[in-house]
This record gives structure tokens, sequence and C-alpha cells, in this order.
């Protein structure tokens, strides 16, 4: 399996610490809102990396961290006037959704940064008694002077023009120091903690390097993130990490890139800000916004337009109505071996060879869509014949199956009992030749959000999609 690798700018073998085990952290969101379609690029990346290893047979041990105490979620919880406890246990909530709707795998140990101060404040205290951290006046900063590999993740160069916030005023010695603890003041309402520092709360870098550390090791095999990450936090994450420990703090750094709307940075000025929310308001699935997601390369900017997304929907419905009308085909046995059994398994084979190939090609998730499709247009080719020898069909289903593993593009669904008797109702004015009853039914089944698509020898009912 190949990877780019943002340390060292190459893409590389994987070779993990352990033998069948990969570790994975993954930079989660800061719950102060709903997330936007921008970030959610970032997490079906990080559900087709973990998806990628299993492929390979490997174990995951996958750790997402929720931020849920920085400026910004004091800031709003003490807006609505509630704790920021109970306000950013909402945006968590909201945010487990999304993920959901999705079909993100949801096995991962989530984190929030505010169930491992003790952690945070251990690290800190070995940092300033080491000599990389000083006091100031409000709050502990990391010396990056201090840390001779600064700057080997991004190539950013310490010279005292870098800051995390522009024109801030924290009283730090250099522009480049970050803080690993501030000081509380009265901006920050009644969120605090004491303990080994002064009462105060963690700097936004240090949470990540404290729960990575503490779940998975010192070292971890991958860690993932948005291109915009790269400088200065997971540089900031990798100077505190490893003057901490000692030891190397990730194998291969993993970085998505932006989703751009209309060829612009999203931004609510600009009125195109996003959430999966907007998208379900349009009628849209969001396993359409997925299936967008994957035919891109995750190192290359993705630009989101809704007439594209309508594209992608209807390649959902494609996926949803070839897979369930191939397994509702009829089924029979050959004898022996046929020349179409044959070279069904010559191309079943064949493809899902390249569809693996392609996934350690650096994830090459577009070739490796192009290999389930052809074995989707197969799946067709079998359906309209009205019926499929048994094992071509379990060729077929279980590599359509084994690739939607790693895609998971195709969920499926149950149909409400109404829609169901609606359609066997209107199956049988079909056979009694009452055509006109027959497209009433087919009208009013349509109203209700699903669509029939008749088979050879029976029909298939599927979830509507826009026209």
């Amino acid at each position: 399996m190949k990877i780019y690798n943002t340390l060292s700018r190459n893409v590389e073998n994987f070779k993990p610490l352990k033998e069948g085990l990969v570790t994975i952290y993954t930079c989660g969101p800061t719950v102060y809102n709903y997330v936007h379609i921008g970030n959610l690029r970032t997490f079906i990346f990080y559900d087709l990396v973990k998806r990628a290893f299993k492929l390979n047979n490997y174990k995951v041990k996958h750790v997402m961290n929720i931020t849920d105490v920085d400026d910004k979620t004091i800031r709003k919880s003490m807006e609505s006037h509630v704790s920021l406890k109970e306000y950013t246990e909402l945006y968590t909530k909201y945010f487990m959704e999304d993920l959901q709707k999705l079909n993100i795998e949801m096995d991962t140990k989530f984190t929030n940064a505010t169930d491992n101060i003790d952690e945070m404040q251990k690290i800190i205290v070995k940092l300033l008694k080491e000599g990389y951290a000083y006091e100031a006046e409000d709050g502990i900063y990391f010396n990056v002077s201090k840390f001779k590999d600064y700057g080997k993740l991004s190539g950013m160069k310490v010279n005292g023009s870098y800051s995390r916030i522009k024109n801030d005023e924290y009283d730090k010695e250099n522009a480049s120091d970050f803080a690993l603890w501030k000081y509380w003041d009265e901006n920050d309402g009644n969120v605090y903690w004491e303990g080994k520092l002064k009462k105060g709360r963690p700097g936004w870098h240090i949470e990540c390097s404290a729960m990575s550390m503490k779940y998975l090791g010192k070292t971890i095999d991958v860690h993932c993130g948005a291109v915009d990450l790269i400088f200065p936090h997971h540089e900031n994450e990798i100077a505190q990490s490893e003057s901490y420990s000692k030891q190397k703090f990730v194998d291969y750094w993993l970085h998505g890139e932006h989703l751009l709307v209309n060829g612009q940075k999203m931004s609510k000025s600009l009125g195109n800000f996003y959430t999966l929310r907007d998208l379900e308001k349009q009628g849209f699935n969001p396993l359409s916004f997925r299936l967008m997601v994957i035919d891109s390369n995750y190192r290359n900017k993705l630009d989101f337009t809704f007439e594209n997304l309508k594209k992608y929907e209807k390649l959902l419905a494609k996926i949803d109505l070839s897979v369930k009308a191939f397994n509702k085909t009829e089924k029979y046995d050959e004898t022996e071996d046929s020349y179409s059994r044959i070279q069904t398994k010559k191309v079943v084979d064949s493809e899902l060879q390249a569809f693996k190939e392609a996934v350690n090609n650096d994830l090459n998730t577009h070739e490796a869509l192009q290999n389930f499709f052809a074995l989707l247009d197969l799946a067709d080719e079998k359906t309209k014949k009205g019926k499929v020898d048994n094992k071509e069909f379990s060729y077929l289903s279980n590599a359509i199956s084994k690739m939607n593993e790693f895609l998971g593009v195709y969920v499926d669904y149950e149909i409400p009992k109404e829609i169901i008797d609606l359609a066997e109702e209107r199956e049988k004015e079909r056979k009694e030749k009452k055509f006109a009853e027959a497209d009433l039914l087919r009208e009013k089944i349509n109203e209700k959000g699903y669509f029939i698509a008749d088979l050879p020898n029976t029909f298939v009912i599927t979830k509507r999609y826009l026209e």
C-alpha cells in the first residue's frame, strides 16, 4: 500500500509499527456550530483512509478528538447563556448525526478535550521543567527555538513572523511561540481548570498531542488532517510531542485538500457556506456528497456546485437500482462451468484486482469507482436477461459488496409497508392489463418519494432521487 507522506513529500510504501495493526489519529471538529461540507469532505477522507487499511486486512485503532474548549466554544456558549458542556454536547450530537448520514464508520474512539486536561497538564509541566516552555503573564508558551527540527513538516522557518493568531496580543517572547496553557480571565466566564498549573485552560495544539499519546502511544502510524492544519497546528503538535517524549511522534502524515464552492473559498459573507442539512433541504441524499468526494483525488481541491451534485445524485440512483435489481433477479444452476460463468469470473477477478491496486495507489478513489461501476454494468446485463446463474451471481454480488465495504456508497434501507402494498397492488393491475390504474399507483408511489423499476419477472422499489 502506497501513501503520500507530507513529512517526506513522497509517496511511500506503508509499513506499520506493529504488524497487522494501524494506529490512526485524526483531527476532529471544534463543536461550536454545525460542521460545513468542507469539514465533511475531510471526515470522509479519514473514513476512506481507515477503510483502505481494512481492505488490506489491517486491524485499525482510530482516535478522533472533539475540541470542546477554545475561544469559539466559550464565546458561543456564553452568548447562548448555557454551560460550555451543554452547548458543545449539542453540536457534538449534530456532528455524529452527520457522520452517520454519510455512512462514515463509527468504530472510532471519540474523545473530548475537556476529558483529558490532566494529561495535558502533565505534558506542560515536563516541558516547563526541561526548558522547552516558559511562563508569561497570561499563560505558558512553547519556545519553538528550543526544538531544532521545527518546520520539518511544513517547511516553515522560525524567523519571528509566524503565529497562530494574526495581530495577537499574547504576552509571548517570540511571534512563533504558541500557547500551551492560557490563564483565566473574565472573558472565559466560569470555564477553567486547576491542578498542576495555575487556573486556566489548554491551548488548542496541546489537546491533540495529549489525546494521541494517551490513547495510541508516544509514536503512532498515521495522523490525518486537512491541509490548513499542516502549519501551525501539526507542526506545533510535533514540536511539543517530540520534546516531551524524545520519540518520533508520527510516521505518516496524510492531508486532504480544501473544498471550494463555485471556484471560491467557502464563506458566510459570500453566501456560499453550506452544511449537510442545507443539502438535505434541497432534496439531496447525503450519500451523493460522499460519492462526489470519492470521485475526486483527496490531494486535489474539489469544486462543489449544486449542478455537479445532481450528477452524483443520479449516479447514486444507478447504484441503488443496480444492486437492488440484481439481488432480485431470478437465479438458476448451471450443471457445469459455462462460457458465461468462466467469463464472469474472469471479469470480476480482473476488476477486483484493479480496484485494490487503485486504492493502494495513494487512495486513487476515482479509478476504484470506475472498477465498481464496471461490475454494476455487468450486473445490469445479467438483470436484463431476467435470470442469472447462481455462481455468477455469487461472484458478482460478493465483489460488489467487497468494493462497497471500502466505498460505502450503497446503504440498504427499509421500504415502508405502505409503499410495498401500493407496489404490489400496481403489479396486480399490470398483470390484469389495467395499465391506466397501474400508472396512477406509480404516480402515487412517486409522490411519496419512491420509484418503481419493472424487471422481466418482478419489480424493484427504490428511493426517488432528484430528477
